[in-house]
């Protein structure tokens, strides 16, 4: 709860209380008494992994007419005059090109991604950070009207947004919400959740709120307006919950971009790159890290035992030559343990080990703490598995990562950027 600056709590239970009780207005007769609510929520989901199908699949076509997406916004607008008009923020209009969606495959891309997040996330923050990474998107026509989508995936965290609800919130409280920008939303969304707070007035559903902020918003309902401030909400927390998980994720994105520097760079040089199976979905600068890994691992690795292979699969960068050969295999350890991706490449090693070569890829900073891991007994007590570990610092590959392309024939490029476990540089 974000927390309400000033509240007549007592006006405010009334004026929750009586709108209830009016049978004409939308608590009653669309959230309370309306099976097609009921009903909407199982057929979006349904048509939501359909429309992430086609995008991914590369099926999704270039008008909204007879699209997944036209199937759940119809179901959408099939609702009471809450929804009425929701579907025609999607529909395409070629002369201004919005939604840019229809034509522009990246864009799809990231719309079918932020649906499959939410529908496999199982946190809240997790949600509304793929709906921020979509706002960040600014796609043309995209905005918060994906609301009116979210909310039937997930109805206890996304409310609908539409001018109506926003007209009655701002009524209400005296804000200034403004229609179409995704920081509003938010901001919407954290003051619906704090009313909804006060009391228990209302379902955890925001379908709830949403109709009834609806009605004031369409003057069916009338409240004195906020002019001596009886209620006020406090600032968005959203935004600040958004930049946490940013931060928390800015290490998980250089992850993935040194992943796909790695994979980049062996396909280049005539090897196979393969990157982490559980990584395959990651998008690095628009680009998905499964497109430039090869599918499945070679058979030298998958036809091992399933408890090694799989472990194996899950090394974050292998090169394999090719006959199916593994070459090179990379640990990118930006915060992770260091000792956790030297026993995946160990398992690895110890199938293929006479011309595998092993790296640990990291920030500069953790220099010391790699050398310390690599002079642990076990590498220390086989000279010939120490032999074949290096590491790389991220600023060394990413400053060279390009002349390496270039020019490089084989792994032997990496020597330049490569350290022994003493910390000398590879000759």
């Amino acid at each position: 709860m974000v927390g309400v600056i000033t509240v007549d709590n007592t006006y405010l239970t009334d004026v929750f209380n009586q709108y209830k009780l009016r049978e004409n207005l939308l608590y009653q007769t669309w959230f309370i008494k309306s099976e097609k609510r009921l009903k909407a929520f199982k057929k979006v989901r349904k048509y939501v992994q359909v429309l992430i199908k086609h995008v991914n699949n590369g099926t999704f076509p270039t008008d909204f007419k007879n699209s997944a997406l036209e199937d759940i916004m119809n179901v959408i607008a099939e609702q009471t005059e809450i929804f009425k008009g929701a579907k025609h923020a999607f529909m395409w209009k070629p002369k201004l090109r919005i939604p840019d969606i229809y034509e522009n495959s990246e864009n799809q891309l990231a719309f079918s991604l932020c649906l499959d997040q939410i529908l496999k996330a199982n946190q809240e923050i997790k949600m509304l950070f793929a709906v921020n990474i979509l706002a960040e998107k600014k796609i043309r026509g995209l905005g918060p009207a994906v609301a009116n989508i979210l909310y039937f995936l997930e109805p206890t965290i996304f409310p609908p947004f539409n001018t109506a609800i926003v007209n009655g919130y701002n009524y209400l409280t005296g804000s200034k919400i403004r229609l179409g920008k995704w920081e509003d939303y938010f901001k919407l969304r954290d003051g619906m959740i704090e009313l909804n707070c006060l009391g228990g007035l209302f379902s955890k559903d925001l379908g709830a709120i949403s109709a009834f902020l609806f009605d004031i918003g369409k003057l069916n309902y009338i409240v004195r307006e906020n002019e001596e401030e009886y209620v006020r909400i406090s600032e968005s927390n959203t935004q600040k919950l958004i930049k946490q998980k940013l931060e928390k994720e800015d290490g998980k994105n250089v992850h993935q971009k040194i992943q796909y520097i790695l994979a980049t760079l062996g396909n280049e040089i005539g090897y196979h790159a393969w990157i982490a199976s559980n990584d395959h979905n990651r998008i690095v600068d628009g680009n998905r890290l499964g497109d430039v890994s090869i599918p499945l691992l070679p058979e030298t690795i998958y036809q091992l035992p399933n408890p090694l292979s799989r472990t194996i699969g899950l090394i974050d960068v292998i090169w394999f030559s090719k006959n199916g050969e593994p070459i090179c295999a990379f640990e990118v350890e930006k915060s992770t343990s260091i000792i956790s991706g030297m026993n995946r490449m160990d398992d690895l090693y110890s199938i293929h080990q006479e011309n595998l070569m092993m790296y640990i890829v990291s920030p500069d900073q953790r220099e010391e703490e790699i050398r310390a891991q690599f002079n642990r007994p076990h590498y220390m007590r086989n000279q010939n598995l120490h032999d074949h570990l290096r590491y790389i610092l991220f600023t060394d590959l990413e400053k060279h990562a390009n002349f390496m392309k270039k020019f490089g024939k084989d792994f032997t490029i990496l020597a330049p950027i490569s350290h022994y476990p003493s910390g000398e540089l590879v000759r």
